[in-house]
């Protein structure tokens, strides 16, 4: 376990220096902006060098090695008691969040974990997507997570990208609260970030459930905290940053599509222009440009498995399969499994969905288990609210906050038209909440008490998230391979490294599971099309369906 904290510090002390060209300062909230930044920036050399490189740990530590350079460059910002604080904190929660813990299963059996251990040991790959049609709408948090295998953390490092995303946005909304409590400024960003942050105690609390969702939900979390407490004397230099999150965030869920539109917001404060040709948005222009690219290469199509966008005239792409992932995707998010165990017809899936005959299913069963989660949410706030009623103050006119809130009214009818599933969209539902919450809230004036209130609540939902995360790291299975790192190995409780079956086309090794989950394993590895074909292209190999 001391090798855990000890490697959470240390990626906390590599990795926070890259994001420091988009953002400096020296304080708690500062850092895990430029941590969340450094983040982002490695993804995208993640993204770029695979086109040419296998991301192997010798070129992973080699790239490394500019994060020492940055930090002595910059060693007035890092070379502080306040950085060591941050690492610190930031290394106990990471310690708390993955010690013992389970990967998101089974997605991360089916292909995260596959997807990494490939880019692992090949560069891109054409047509991967044929191997496992998942591979196809993959998210940049793998590439993130690929990364992080070096020769200092070693195959470990790949469990990571996801916790410190979280420490990040967990330590910048305790610091905001923090110092709002110190000087008992109970305003509308306190409420905001006090209304997420209880959510992100209650359910967010288990690095099992993350996968590919939560991530992207702290960062929209983060990201419209950030436009709310900087609206006022937002820096035109630093708008491209709200974008580059946002871009980030699509690019790990697609669904949260309208998070893009979250800084437009700045636009309708007078006097405010940009420059397209800014380094910052030349930058996001290139990584979008090797997104996109990228996922030409892999499946055919722009965003996988959206019909539209896909080349027909590509030989990797199989619009056959894209439209079936399409409509299966679409269809087990809006109960399919459900409505086929109860009804005998011939309803086919494309009927289900696009004739809303699922809205009766949906409602039945997974509506209820999100009203589950919400009304204790809900009941909370609300009892918070009447507590704390004191006198009425008159509010200064926002026009921004209806904006964000209808921003996230569209992505929450977006969610709920295409995929209703909680996972997929619960941060659009719980901004929403939020910005309610923060209204309210700040049209009172809170008594002088308050302060101690506040502070307190805080303080004992910290002491349940970590009391929650030691239990299991105290109690649960601990006789595992690899303990106590979480399970990537093995779907098995004993996380034991599995033997694979293989399959050579030609010339090529390609590695079948004996259950559905590759995990974390040889490269490729998938479940084979028996019509899988695979071909040398410029030194690139080309995997298509005869």
């Amino acid at each position: 376990m001391i090798k855990i904290i000890l490697s959470s510090f240390l990626v906390t002390l590599l990795f926070t220096p890259f994001g420091v060209y988009f953002h400096k300062g020296n304080n708690l909230t500062s850092y895990s902006l430029q941590l969340i930044f450094g983040l982002i920036i490695i993804s995208f050399f993640a993204l770029f060098l695979n086109f040419f490189f296998p991301l192997n740990q010798i070129l992973n530590s080699i790239f490394l090695l500019f994060s020492l350079i940055i930090l002595f460059k910059h060693r007035k910002i890092y070379l502080t008691k306040n950085f060591i604080i941050f690492c610190s904190f930031s290394s106990f929660i990471i310690f708390l969040l993955i010690t013992n813990s389970n990967v998101y299963r089974p997605d991360a059996g089916l292909y995260h974990l596959p997807f990494i251990s490939l880019l692992n040991e090949e560069k891109i790959i054409i047509g991967v997507s044929n191997l496992h049609f998942r591979f196809g709408h993959i998210s940049i948090i793998q590439y993130l997570s690929a990364f992080t295998n070096n020769l200092i953390f070693n195959v470990n490092g790949i469990v990571f990208a996801a916790a410190l995303i979280a420490s990040s946005v967990i330590i910048n909304f305790l610091s905001h609260l923090y110092i709002n409590i110190k000087k008992k400024k109970f305003d509308f960003h306190f409420l905001f970030i006090f209304s997420i942050l209880i959510f992100i105690f209650y359910k967010m609390n288990r690095f099992s459930e993350y996968g590919n969702d939560a991530p992207a939900h702290f960062l929209m979390f983060l990201m419209v905290s950030e436009i709310i407490k900087n609206f006022d004397n937002i820096k035109i230099n630093d708008i491209p940053n709200y974008f580059l999150i946002s871009i980030f965030i699509i690019m790990n869920k697609v669904i949260l599509i309208t998070s893009i539109f979250f800084p437009l917001i700045f636009f309708i404060k007078k006097k405010i222009t940009l420059k397209l040709i800014d380094k910052k948005f030349f930058f996001i222009l290139i990584f979008l440009i090797l997104w996109s690219l990228k996922n030409i290469l892999v499946s055919g199509c722009l965003v996988y498995p959206l019909k539209i966008t896909c080349f027909s005239n590509f030989n990797w792409t199989n619009i056959e399969k894209t439209i079936q992932v399409s409509s299966e995707n679409e269809a087990w998010a809006k109960g399919w499994p459900d409505f086929r165990n109860t009804n005998d017809n011939n309803v086919t899936q494309s009927e289900y969905s696009k004739k809303f005959l699922w809205l009766k299913t949906w409602t039945n069963n997974h509506f209820l288990i999100i009203l589950k989660i919400l009304i204790p949410y809900i009941i909370f706030l609300t009892f918070l609210l009447i507590i704390l009623k004191n006198k009425k103050i008159k509010l200064k006119k926002r026009n921004y906050i209806k904006i964000l809130a209808m921003i996230s009214l569209i992505g929450l009818l977006i969610w709920f038209y295409k995929v209703p599933v909680f996972r997929y969209g619960y941060s659009y539902i719980i901004i929403f909440i939020s910005l309610i919450f923060a209204l309210i809230g700040s049209g009172f004036l809170f008594s002088k008490k308050s302060n101690l209130f506040f502070k307190y609540l805080i303080s004992i939902f910290l002491i349940i998230f970590t009391l929650k995360n030691l239990n299991r790291i105290i109690f649960e299975n601990k006789n595992y391979f690899n303990y106590p790192w979480p399970k990537f190995y093995s779907y098995n409780e004993d996380n034991k490294i599995k033997k694979y079956k293989y399959k050579i086309i030609n010339n090529k090794k390609i590695y079948i599971p004996f259950d559905e989950y590759c995990m974390y394993s040889k490269a490729p590895c998938g479940n084979i099309n028996e019509n899988l074909n695979i071909k040398i292209l410029n030194n690139y190999l080309l995997m298509y369906i005869n």
